[in-house]
């Protein structure tokens, strides 16, 4: 099972990959949105986790674009969650209208992961 790491932060992609490896997941990684976007449409992925900042196109954008310009129809419901280090206060109301499924807070933990993925019926 692969997901998708998108973070433009090296130290946030490799804590993350440490959490998704110990859980058993195997995963790429994508330094923005447009990379992001480029590994999705050559791979499959049972999830993304997307960073909300990031350079070149952020994780709203990117998150937008898969959901209504994405070639492939079936990869545009991809679930993706929303990561970031901000209150999530701040973007919490909003995330539903960009299509994302889920949100978690930085740093992101097995605890955290697990749940999110059960409220999001993963």
């Amino acid at each position: 099972m692969k997901v998708l790491v998108a973070d433009d932060l090296f130290t946030s992609r490799v804590q993350i990959g440490l959490v998704l490896k110990h859980m058993g997941y195997t995963y790429d990684e994508a330094v923005n949105g447009d990379a992001a976007i480029k590994m999705l449409e050559q791979n499959d992925y049972v999830f993304i986790l997307m960073d909300i900042e990031m350079p070149v196109r952020n994780g709203l954008e990117t998150t937008l674009f898969i959901r209504k310009k994405l070639s492939d129809p079936q990869k545009r419901n991809t679930p993706v969650i929303a990561i970031t280090a901000h209150d999530p206060v701040d973007y919490a109301v909003n995330l539903d209208s960009y299509g994302f499924n889920g949100f978690i807070s930085k740093p992101v933990t097995p605890d955290k992961l697990k749940e999110t993925l059960k409220e999001i019926g993963f």
